[in-house]
């Protein structure tokens, strides 16, 4: 590997740790990256869950008070996490990369809108104090599910989706709600790494120098964290998943 894309992995790890503490999405921008590095989508796909999953890691560690306060739904969703996500990430293997490119323009819209709409998802269920979330949890389960199949198939945006789903069908706090993100999340990638590393397509190399960037750059900003306007900086990131949804119907269809 030349010495700029060793420059360009690192430099784009730190900005995605950077932005998984001010508002999350940071793999719409490294997988990009991956890729103008010389890796195939496939390839970029697996590093990616490599790269990231110390941001998830960490995150369980941070929560682990709010995660003793949700252990009567903890293992429940654990479990649907290790099976949705293992069928995802097999899926991702069986269908092989044709069946890939055919479907990353429609992941990336589906990413793109969840995180979009997350926010207003939430505003709509505090106007309505009245909603009986106890009647849908069913709907919900089923819901996260296949968010956990999507997240082993392809992963980006799926921790915005949760944070949708969970605002949407219970009363978690949001400190809760990350809690439970966090650890489901960094329980399905790393079943996700193994399966993709038994399959041999993960660049360990690219994958390794973007994880200590991120390292660095999570690291660096959790102090500034909360001096930040996050509303600018999640506009940046929705604007950022647009372009690439439509370079992806551009370059893909």
């Amino acid at each position: 590997m030349d010495w700029i894309n060793f420059l360009l992995l690192f430099a784009g790890g730190v900005l995605a740790g950077m932005i998984n503490v001010l508002a999350g999405g940071a793999g719409f921008m490294t997988f990009p990256l991956l890729i103008a590095t010389g890796l195939t989508e496939m390839q970029a796909n697996a590093a990616n869950f490599v790269a990231l999953v110390p941001a998830n890691i960490v995150g369980t560690l941070v929560y682990r008070q709010e995660l003793k306060e949700m252990r009567g739904s903890l293992p429940l969703r654990c479990l649907l996490a290790v099976i949705g996500g293992t069928l995802g990430s097999f899926l991702f293997i069986w269908l092989g990369a044709e069946s890939f490119h055919a479907a990353i323009p429609w992941l990336l819209v589906f990413a793109t809108l969840s995180f979009g709409f997350g926010p207003s998802l939430k505003q709509w269920l505090e106007r309505r104090q009245n909603f009986d979330v106890s009647r849908w949890l069913w709907l919900s389960l089923l819901l996260e599910f296949f968010v956990y199949v999507y997240g082993g198939y392809f992963g980006l945006g799926m921790g915005i989706i949760l944070l949708a789903l969970y605002s949407l069908f219970s009363h978690m706090t949001i400190h809760q709600a990350q809690a439970l993100r966090n650890a489901t999340i960094a329980l399905m990638t790393v079943i996700g790494i193994a399966i993709f590393a038994s399959n041999g397509i993960v660049p360990w190399m690219h994958a390794f120098i973007m994880m200590a960037g991120a390292v660095v750059g999570g690291f660096g900003m959790a102090k500034l964290a909360r001096r930040l306007p996050q509303d600018v900086v999640r506009r940046v990131i929705l604007c950022w998943s647009v372009v690439l949804t439509v370079y992806a119907f551009w370059h893909y269809r």
